[in-house]
């Protein structure tokens, strides 16, 4: 049984590994970026954008962070007006 559960356990924890390493986190001040893992954030099952505040290494202060999916990102059209006319 303790084989069954530390099976599980360990595809679970390689599953959150992978999941978090698709997401990065950028300050919304100076545009600095990083994956997610690398600053210690784990995403797993979670979907769009969110934002927090933290410590931007760039800045050198607190800011406003955007964590996001760079594919989700790419797959939605900006807001706001038309401008290319």
């Amino acid at each position: 049984m303790f084989k069954r559960i530390s099976e599980a356990f360990g595809r679970l924890a390689a599953d959150i590994q992978r999941e978090t390493a698709e997401w990065k986190i950028r300050c919304t001040a100076c545009g600095r970026q990083k994956s997610l893992a690398a600053v210690g954030g784990v995403r797993y099952g979670a979907s769009g954008t969110k934002h927090t505040l933290g410590y931007c290494s760039g800045c050198k202060g607190l800011r406003m962070l955007k964590i996001y999916r760079p594919a989700e990102e790419a797959a939605v059209p900006p807001r706001g007006p038309n401008l290319s006319a």
